[in-house]
């Protein structure tokens, strides 16, 4: 690393601060991190439930934040054509390898609720609660170079929505707007296609071929190729848990209203994979 990259002391944000007060419980606010699930049944599924959603939401977060810095450092390496094709792509790399990790977080923990023997006790308590209305996940994908697929993914037979998407669109959709607009040409598909263009081929894999020619170009395609495998198993797992779970209930219908096979299969259907010619 070089003089000019090494982190040095940061003042904390608020002056009055005490550091010497600092301790483990209230440093990482863990009793506020605790108190923040608040079951509304005594089911302990219900409780599994929460903490498994919570770990993912966290998880989301912070690949948000590290998903800001890969962007900003993919779209340096493309301008940066030296190498004929792409600059160094070592820092979009390394951010890109911490989402990986925390996207294989997400894909461990996701199927824990596998476990779950009792979501019957509480599932029409937390009414239309659903992970259709994970707000922090579509963000993600947003930045990623998806489509709006999910929009009316909800519908009934009479092409009514339901509930859990009515008050996602309420309470979300004007940020779902703004995003489209400041990731529509700054996100990984539109990237990968500026990269993949910057070379001869009559397909993707001639192209992709070409690309392991260069280091940088490698490299980055390697990380690509390993994101769009975890989020399409993200999305298969999200499916699989739905029709054991719901099956145990004994309907077909998720929480948030949807068909749930219809609507968790489009992303496969309609989305996937995000970057052709990696698989």
């Amino acid at each position: 690393m070089s003089e000019f990259h090494k982190p040095q002391p940061l003042p904390p944000l608020d002056s009055n601060l005490d550091v010497t007060q600092n301790h483990y419980w209230n440093y990482h606010n863990i009793e506020a991190l605790i108190a923040c699930k608040k079951p509304l049944t005594v089911s302990k599924d219900e409780d599994l439930f929460i903490t498994v959603h919570q770990i993912c939401e966290l998880a989301f977060h912070q690949m948000i934040i590290d998903m800001e810095r890969v962007l900003d450092a993919f779209a340096t390496a493309l301008q940066d054509t030296r190498d004929a094709v792409i600059g160094d792509t070592a820092e979009a790399c390394y951010f890109l390898e911490r989402i990986l990790r925390f996207y294989e977080v997400v894909n461990t923990t996701m199927p824990i609720l596998m476990t779950m023997r009792a979501f019957a006790e509480f599932r029409t308590t937390i009414g239309p609660t659903s992970g259709f209305q994970s707000f922090q996940f579509r963000h993600l994908e947003i930045m990623s170079g998806v489509r709006k697929y999910w929009d009316g993914g909800t519908k009934d037979t009479e092409g009514k929505l339901h509930i859990a998407e009515v008050e996602f669109n309420s309470r979300y959709g004007e940020e779902v707007t703004k995003w489209f607009e400041l990731y529509q040409k700054r996100n990984l598909a539109d990237y990968y296609q500026t990269l993949t263009s910057r070379v001869p081929g009559n397909s993707y894999q001639e192209s992709i071929a070409y690309l392991q020619n260069y280091p940088y170009a490698s490299a980055i395609l390697k990380h690509l190729r390993a994101y769009d495998r975890l989020q399409t198993q993200f999305h298969q797992s999200h499916l699989g848990l739905a029709i054991q779970q719901l099956k145990i209930v004994g309907v077909d219908i998720g929480t948030g209203g949807t068909s749930f096979r219809d609507y968790l299969g489009k992303y496969d259907t309609e989305e996937a994979p995000l970057f052709p010619g990696l698989n």
